[in-house]
């Protein structure tokens, strides 16, 4: 007996990207290096970020210590990202920020926070107001090194880029944001073996 159907591959369609990891992308991406642009540059763009990003509660006023904070947070995540991609695993910039960040263990509440039922146990801010809602791109770090979400986290190796990114490939391969990031650094890299070999 034959038959006239086809067997179709088994293609899952690619896994969303969880919201712990989608904050940990935008928070290291409010700096846009090919643009030169930053969303970080005033205590007021400070805490609107936050706002907007659902870390804090109520708009308040940010200091220029927690400012300078963020922006080590940020930096210090970025060079993480840097070392999940490169293979360093040198985390000792985030280490040093995050020790200004403290976090407690808690039951309180966490379970509706991350929208999952009964209560468990979790990290939570020791802080409120702006440092506080810092110390929560901590916990999406530590949310993510649990789900093992973490290593997939990226920075593209396009030098005009640098953007963060979340790599979906199944070996954790990939290193351009995009295409056409990988598309521009090969075209660089084949007039550059051109022009050596004349």
């Amino acid at each position: 007996m034959t038959s006239t159907s086809r067997a179709t591959p088994d293609v899952s369609p690619p896994r969303p990207v969880p919201p712990h990891v989608e904050l940990l992308i935008a928070f290291t991406n409010s700096e846009d290096h090919e643009l030169d642009t930053d969303d970080l540059t005033t205590r007021p763009q400070l805490t609107q970020w936050l706002f907007d990003h659902g870390l804090l509660e109520r708009r308040v006023a940010a200091t220029e210590g927690d400012l300078a904070l963020a922006r080590q947070l940020r930096a210090g995540l970025r060079d993480a990202l840097v070392a999940n991609h490169d293979g360093s695993l040198d985390y000792s910039a985030l280490e040093t920020v995050a020790a200004q960040l403290p976090l407690r263990l808690s039951g309180s509440g966490v379970a509706a926070e991350q929208g999952q039922p009964g209560l468990q146990p979790g990290l939570r801010p020791v802080q409120d107001g702006i440092r506080g809602a810092l110390s929560r791109v901590l916990i999406a770090v530590n949310t993510a090194v649990a789900d093992d979400t973490w290593r997939r986290l990226k920075i593209c190796s396009a030098d005009d880029c640098l953007w963060a990114f979340y790599d979906t490939t199944k070996n954790r391969s990939r290193a351009w944001c995009e295409w056409g990031c990988g598309n521009k650094a090969k075209t660089r890299n084949y007039r550059a073996r051109k022009k050596a070999a004349v």
